[in-house]
């Protein structure tokens, strides 16, 4: 049985460790700055992204809601993160009640791993849907609406807990040695498969579907056409591919950072010792927080809806005048394409 300390972490994503490891205190001053900045714009970002599709009826469409769910997810990963960081100060004197579960979901970040596996469910349903609502339009078994949209969300939130169920459960807080105990032999292979699985089939998923996608809309050219089944207006050609874009965008973004950070979990509970893994973590570290954070800026920079909405919450927000902006949102609401994004 092997041991690692309660203030140790085998998925940690949290901001750097002490000044020991660290080239100097001014060093660990910016490192953490860097940190709290990505975890509180991460977190004001996505919640207004949660908060626009939850207040304006026009954004409340199957695949925003998708996307909601990835900002929850990213929201539950950025806060975890923090307390993560924060809880490390709690000395062995606590209840062995509640350091029994810090050790199973805090101490070794467990949570984050559920919100990740979240998110790439939650990414490879939104390629799949892309994919039959553009490429399959004429097909209609299967797809995602408003009405079953709830229950497909829940299944991924059940299906990512209990693929981590067994971490939850292989870490125990041992009070005579003040250390979280697992038996990192049989976790390394479960951790490794998991990852491994959980990596390579949603991409290569989502590389299919996106790039039959691209095939259908830049070489064929049978996808917001002339050449299509339904006639569409310019702007609903234009905003098909703006959400064409943005998917793609958000699964390059996610993917960056998930690879990394899965790869360290393996060298972790595989206790493998390579060069550079000391940097290896840092940049894991920060890509997976900055991957959480930098969604709701590609929202705004790729989708006229978000911008839109994010501006009429704005106003509001500060009591100016939203004429214009909610002339937008009606014509967001009666123009078919819109309806998707």
């Amino acid at each position: 049985m092997s041991s690692i300390s309660n203030n140790s972490s085998m998925t940690n994503t949290s901001a750097p460790q002490d000044s020991s490891n660290q080239s100097g205190r001014s060093t660990v001053d910016v490192d953490m700055v860097f940190f709290w900045l990505i975890i509180i714009v991460g977190v004001v970002g996505n919640s207004l992204v949660i908060t626009v599709v939850k207040m304006i009826r026009s954004m409340r469409t199957a695949t925003n809601y998708l996307l909601v769910n990835v900002a929850a997810a990213d929201v539950t990963t950025l806060v975890f993160t923090a307390i993560h960081f924060l809880i490390r100060k709690i000395r062995p004197t606590s209840p062995k009640a509640l350091l029994s579960f810090l050790c199973a979901f805090i101490y070794n970040n467990t949570i984050v791993i559920v919100t990740l596996l979240v998110t790439s469910l939650t990414m490879t349903l939104l390629a799949f849907e892309r994919y039959h609502a553009l490429v399959k339009p004429l097909i209609n078994s299967g797809r995602l609406t408003n009405g079953n949209i709830t229950y497909v969300i829940t299944a991924i939130w059940v299906v990512a807990i209990a693929m981590v169920t067994p971490l939850f459960a292989g870490f125990s807080y041992d009070s005579t040695a003040g250390t979280c105990h697992a038996d990192l032999e049989e976790l390394a292979i479960y951790v490794s498969c998991l990852f491994i699985v959980l990596t390579f089939i949603p991409f290569i998923i989502i590389a299919y579907c996106y790039s039959q996608i691209v095939y259908g809309l830049y070489v064929k050219k049978t996808i917001c056409s002339n050449k299509s089944e339904r006639a569409e207006t310019p702007e609903e050609a234009r905003e098909k591919r703006r959400l064409v874009i943005l998917l793609i965008l958000l699964s390059v973004v996610f993917f960056t950072a998930f690879v990394p950070y899965g790869l360290l979990i393996i060298l972790n509970f595989n206790r493998m010792k390579i060069a550079y893994l000391t940097g290896l973590r840092h940049v894991a570290q920060y890509l997976t927080l900055l991957s959480c954070s930098v969604n709701p800026f590609i929202y705004a920079f790729q989708s006229s809806s978000y911008r839109h909405s994010f501006n009429f919450l704005f106003k509001k927000l500060f009591r100016r005048d939203t004429t214009v902006n909610s002339l937008e949102l009606i014509k967001m609401r009666t123009g078919t394409s819109l309806r998707t994004v």
